[in-house]
């Protein structure tokens, strides 16, 4: 199938509509991994509204229970957090991981499968995540 649009505003009105309505959680993260962008899925699961989620890094809304917990002098993140280099844009595209996260300040044991694409637009490298909750398939 082949889709033909009239104009821009088309094409980015139909993958607005896709993101919005798909069932996995997306999110966006800048290189500092502040949430610029999510859809309604991410909502969801982080269970918060829209101002208290954009401009957050994403493991102070949705982190380990770790996060917080300096490794050392030189880092807010621990050395070896998956999260961390997954959203830092290291080599790590996918990750599936099993472990306790801070979701509304309620401690919750998750699987989660993440995939990454790194984008850039007007000059700044962004991150899309794409989060499957895989929990309740367990």
């Amino acid at each position: 199938m082949r889709l033909e649009f009239i104009s821009i505003e088309e094409a980015n009105d139909l993958l607005n509509q896709l993101i919005e309505n798909h069932p996995h959680a997306i999110l966006v993260t800048n290189n500092d991994f502040k949430i610029k962008y999510f859809n309604k899925s991410f909502q969801k699961l982080a269970r918060q509204e829209k101002y208290e989620i954009l401009d957050k890094e994403f493991c102070e809304l949705f982190g380990c229970t770790s996060h917080g917990k300096p490794v050392n002098s030189n880092s807010k993140f621990c050395n070896n957090c998956q999260m961390c280099k997954l959203l830092a844009g290291s080599s790590v595209s996918e990750l599936d991981i099993i472990r306790e996260f801070n979701i509304h300040n309620e401690v919750i044991t998750k699987h989660f499968y993440f995939t990454t694409t790194r984008v850039v637009m007007n000059g700044k490298k962004l991150r899309i995540v794409v989060m499957e909750d895989r929990t309740s398939k367990h």
